[in-house]
């Protein structure tokens, strides 16, 4: 497909307390399916740029939201008073979408890292009509055991001081091994490295409910897991993805690549499989 059949907007969906939410659309003339991205802590839409150009040139429109407190979305940095606001905002977007495809569209959702996290539990607790989900680098454990004292002090100040900002201290050079990323990602005016104690244990309670409702997972999944994570626990993800009883659930690892497998050097492979793994499941 030609380039210039993309057509690349953006607009607003109101979020949960009046909060205005951007996202950015990369729309093709009559999709195979249109793609929802949730992106990772930190980050937002306009990173998918090129993955959603990669995907409209194999026929997918893709539309992605900055979440509450990233990107160009209002709301504190790296904050959310309950992990469940997220959903409901994935499910206004979810809504604002439908209403911008063809009835008929078949509709995809792909998660990475938090976003991943948001939208197995979506999956679990929403009854929506997405036809097959790819879950990138979930975050469903960290990859250095957090100390239970650090724990225990988010637990108190997640009460108490439940905004206050903490660096992240997360870094381009964790992401991947393409320098032209890293440097993208360290210089990006729209990336923060903030996480606040609320947003921590609200994760940490998230991570728990995955894997107690992980029954409740029924459409197709693909796992896109990177094999030298150094953001979140491989292992953990691998375990749960293998215990899923879901009809149709496809793990791939990628040994020694680093958390964003879109963005690594070999990232055309992982669209290509990404993409016939799509073709298979929305036949």
């Amino acid at each position: 497909m030609s380039p210039g059949f993309l057509e690349q907007g953006h607009g607003y969906v109101q979020g949960v307390g009046g909060l205005r939410l951007h996202y950015r659309t990369w729309e093709v003339p009559n999709p195979r399916a249109a793609i929802i991205i949730v992106h990772g802590l930190g980050e937002h839409s306009g990173r998918y740029d090129e993955f959603a150009a990669a995907m409209a040139a194999y026929g997918f429109s893709s539309y992605a939201l900055d979440l509450r407190g990233h990107g160009s979305s209002e709301g504190r940095r790296g904050h959310v008073p309950r992990f469940e606001i997220l959903l409901q905002e994935l499910d206004r977007f979810r809504r604002e979408v439908q209403g911008l495809v063809d009835p008929g569209c078949p509709l995809v959702l792909v998660g990475h890292s938090l976003g991943g996290l948001v939208a197995l539990r979506y999956l679990e607790e929403y009854d929506a009509p997405f036809r097959a989900a790819v879950i990138i680098s979930p975050w469903l454990g960290t990859a250095m055991p957090v100390p239970r004292w650090k724990t225990a002090v988010a637990a108190v100040a997640s009460r108490f001081l439940p905004a206050l900002p903490f660096s992240t201290r997360l870094r381009g050079r964790d992401l991947s091994h393409d320098q032209v990323i890293v440097d993208a990602y360290d210089s990006d005016p729209l990336v923060h490295d903030t996480i606040t104690p609320r947003l921590f244990t609200e994760v940490s309670n998230a991570m728990d409910l995955v894997v107690q409702r992980a029954e409740r997972l029924r459409v197709p999944l693909l796992f896109l897991l990177a094999g030298d994570d150094r953001v979140v626990d491989t292992g953990r993800s691998l375990a749960f993805a293998r215990s899923l009883a879901a009809h149709a659930v496809t793990v791939r690892v990628y040994p020694g690549r680093y958390h964003e497998v879109l963005n690594e050097v070999d990232r055309h492979a992982v669209r290509v499989e990404l993409r016939d793994w799509l073709a298979k499941h929305l036949r």
